[in-house]
């Protein structure tokens, strides 16, 4: 496993603002955010925007695109800059906190609407 795997998983995750732009077309994610231990995949991201409503569920539907695909751990953290990067990041290593998004995002469609993995042929 390496970067472009990482990167061809994280090309199909969509924000949910920009249905038509993967995570990667935004720029919320380059290949020098991607990081690997023994252990786990390591990703960090930003936003486009200060005030975005999804800066938590991004984080978090990467991190489930990226298990699902890839089956390995992965640790996402939103980078400083955000004004509740610290908060965001707290909910996204709470695993109590975590499981109620997703539930809401699954709830809702946003998980099935921004996860779109390609079909294998």
């Amino acid at each position: 496993m390496d970067k472009k795997d990482v990167i061809e998983v994280l090309n199909q995750v969509y924000d949910p603002d920009y249905i038509d732009r993967s995570v990667l077309d935004m720029g919320l994610v380059s290949e020098d955010d991607i990081a690997f231990t023994e252990k786990e995949i390591r990703i960090e991201y930003s936003l486009t925007a200060s005030m975005c409503p999804f800066s938590a569920a991004l984080g978090l539907m990467m991190k489930h695109a990226l298990e699902e695909k890839l089956g390995m751990p992965v640790k996402v953290s939103l980078k400083a800059g955000h004004y509740q990067h610290e908060k965001v990041n707290e909910l996204l290593q709470d695993a109590e906190q975590s499981g109620d998004l997703m539930k809401k995002l699954e709830e809702f469609g946003i998980l099935e609407r921004c996860i779109r993995f390609k079909q294998e042929p």
